[in-house]
């Protein structure tokens, strides 16, 4: 963070022609607003500032999907489904997109990658849940956990950012991503499969554990972290899928399927 303030030594980092993309996010579910803030919005606006001061050739912006919030239909959204944030996770990664809006300029063109929720090697969000549970043979679900929604392999994530690179930069771009579509069931039995043990399935009503979620919220006031919160309960209970035929119409491809990506992430 010292070095994002100090604007002209960031500056000398890029050289005249330079892409720059910016993956800096703060993950943590629990984390001040503010400090999240800082992290997604404060620090990438004067990255993006220092980028055009340095007369760079374009700026990608590495966003979420979580700018849609949970207010989706069942069926894949496009990059043009209106943001309906609702939790400041949320709502912070659409201001920080918002910032960039306000600050872009003409000389330093502005893409905007969206890519499903992801796994990898450092996943930190909800794989490890789901593997320390698994440990115990059991697959946590809420209500059925027919939950459909759209994933990606990090690594695919590092392709399409490099693809990116190869096209040409114009204006403002916004692009949404995924690597394959699937549902919580079916993340069990490629988990089963990945870690060769059978889990049983545990049904959580999804009333009762957004309920669960609002009250363990209020223990952070006391230096908590604890493990659910009504965001995480949305995550696993909404249907998210997202139609990403906008990156693929210029011939970007991911290659790596779930089995691939659980083989990748598993410890």
């Amino acid at each position: 963070r010292q070095a994002f303030s100090d604007m002209p030594a960031l500056r000398r980092l890029i050289a005249p022609g330079d892409s720059v993309c910016n993956c800096i996010a703060d993950t943590r579910d629990f984390v001040s607003d503010a400090e999240r803030r800082h992290t997604e919005v404060t620090l990438t606006t004067a990255l993006y500032g220092a980028a055009l001061a340095a007369g760079a050739s374009c700026f990608i912006q590495l966003s979420t999907v979580m700018v849609y919030g949970f207010d989706r239909p069942h069926s894949a959204i496009d990059e043009d489904f209106p943001a309906q944030p609702r939790f400041s996770y949320n709502r912070i990664a659409w201001e920080r997109e918002q910032a960039l809006m306000r600050d872009y300029r003409d000389a330093l063109p502005l893409t905007l990658l969206r890519p499903s929720n992801a796994l990898g090697r450092r996943d930190t969000s909800f794989l490890p849940g789901f593997v320390a549970a698994h440990r115990w043979r059991l697959f946590p679900l809420i209500g059925s956990g027919r939950w459909s929604f759209s994933c990606i392999d990090a690594r695919d994530i590092g392709r399409c950012v490099a693809h990116l690179l190869d096209q040409p930069a114009r204006g403002v771009e916004v692009f949404l991503v995924k690597g394959y579509d699937t549902d919580w069931l079916a993340f069990k039995t490629t988990l089963d499969q990945a870690r060769g043990q059978a889990s049983y399935r545990l049904h959580l009503p999804k009333t009762g554990m957004l309920a669960l979620g609002r009250v363990l919220e209020f223990s952070r006031r006391l230096g908590a972290r604890p493990a659910l919160s009504r965001f995480s309960v949305s995550v696993l209970s909404t249907n998210t899928l997202f139609d990403d035929s906008r990156i693929r119409a210029t011939g970007f491809a991911p290659i790596y399927s779930l089995a691939e990506s659980l083989a990748e992430a598993l410890p």
